[in-house]
C-alpha cells in the first residue's frame, strides 16, 4: 500500500517546505569548503547535496520542472566572502517560460508597491523616480543593487546621476532580485544585465513576493539576434517568465549576507538560515533549523 504521506497530493501539500531540505542540505555541504579556494568544487558538493535530497524526497518523481541554483555564488564561498546562497524553485511541468536562447536579459526589479511603475523602454531615471513615488520616498531614499560587472559602467552611471543610491554585488542575480522585492531588505530595486536562467528562478521569488519584475532579452552578438528574432523587443513580466499554477521557492544562506546569515557550525550540530515561499499558499516563511551532525563531513 502507498504511503499518504508520499503521495503526490501529500507531497504538493508543503511543496516549498519540501524544497527546503535540498537547499539546506546544499548549503551544508558547500559551507564546509568556506575560504578554501576551490570554487569547482563548491558546486559540486552543493550539486550532489542537492540531488540526492530531491531523490530522497521523492520530488522528482512527481513531473515537477526544477529551476536550481545548488550554490548561488561559489566563488564567494571559495574566497570566504558574504551573499552566497542556495536556491531552487519548483513549479509543475511547462510552468517556466520557454525563451530563444539567448543567456542574457536586461531587468529591472522592484517591491510590490511598484506594480505598474516600472518600464523597460523608459530611461533608468524614470523607473527609480516611480519606484520612490510608489513608496511615498524619494529617489536619494532608494537603494539600488547592481551586479559589479563592466557591462554596467553606465548604469551605475545613470542610477547615480538620478541621486540613487548604489549597492554593487560580486555575485547574486537571484538574491538581489529576492531583496528588491521584499520591503524592509534594505534594497529598494536591482537593476541590469544577468543570465536567463537566474531571471527565470528570480521571476519565480519575485510571483511568490509580489514584487515588479520586467524583462527583456539581451543578445550578446548576431548569433544570439537571429535566435532571438522579433521576441529581442518583446518586454516578459512575472507571469510570462513563470506562469505556473503554482510556485515553490526555497532559498539557504551559505556564506551570510543582507538577505539571510550564514550557516553555522557547532559542537554537534550545525545552524541553517532559510526564506521559504509558496505562491499557492500566499507565505512567506522565515526557518532557522539545527541540524545534528554524527560525523564531520570535513
Amino acid at each position: 500500500m502507498q504511503d499518504p504521506s508520499r503521495s503526490s497530493i501529500g507531497v504538493r501539500r508543503e511543496l516549498a517546505l519540501e524544497l527546503l531540505h535540498a537547499t539546506e542540505a546544499a548549503a551544508l555541504a558547500s559551507a564546509r569548503l568556506l575560504g578554501r579556494g576551490d570554487a569547482d568544487r563548491v558546486r559540486d558538493v552543493a550539486a550532489d547535496a542537492m540531488r540526492k535530497a530531491l531523490d530522497d524526497s521523492g520530488l522528482s518523481e512527481l513531473g515537477l520542472e526544477f529551476g536550481q541554483f545548488p550554490v548561488e555564488g561559489a566563488g564567494q564561498v571559495a574566497a570566504g566572502h558574504p551573499n552566497a546562497v542556495s536556491i531552487i524553485a519548483a513549479v509543475e511541468a511547462g510552468g517556466l517560460a520557454q525563451l530563444p536562447a539567448v543567456g542574457y536579459v536586461e531587468r529591472i526589479v522592484a517591491g510590490p508597491a511598484a506594480r505598474g511603475a516600472v518600464d523597460l523602454d523608459d530611461p533608468i531615471a524614470d523607473n527609480l523616480r516611480r519606484i520612490a513615488f510608489s513608496r511615498d520616498a524619494r529617489v536619494q531614499d532608494l537603494t539600488v543593487a547592481i551586479l559589479d560587472r563592466p557591462r554596467h559602467k553606465d548604469l551605475v552611471d545613470e542610477v547615480a546621476a538620478a541621486g540613487a543610491r548604489i549597492i554593487m554585488l560580486e555575485e547574486g542575480d537571484i538574491a538581489a532580485a529576492v531583496m528588491a522585492s521584499m520591503p524592509g531588505s534594505g534594497i529598494d530595486a536591482a537593476v541590469g544585465v544577468g543570465v536567463l536562467d537566474a531571471t527565470l528562478v528570480a521571476a519565480c521569488a519575485v510571483r511568490c513576493l509580489g514584487g515588479a519584475l520586467q524583462a527583456r532579452l539581451w543578445p550578446r552578438n548576431d548569433e544570439e539576434r537571429a535566435v532571438a528574432g522579433e521576441a529581442a523587443s518583446r518586454i516578459y513580466g512575472v507571469s510570462d517568465l513563470a506562469p505556473a499554477a503554482e510556485v515553490a521557492v526555497a532559498i539557504t544562506g551559505i556564506t551570510g549576507g543582507p538577505l539571510l546569515p550564514a550557516v553555522a557550525f557547532g559542537s554537534g550540530y550545525a545552524e541553517s538560515s532559510s526564506l521559504v515561499m509558496s505562491s499557492r499558499h500566499a507565505t512567506l516563511r522565515r526557518i532557522t533549523t539545527r541540524h545534528h551532525i554524527l560525523g564531520d563531513a570535513g
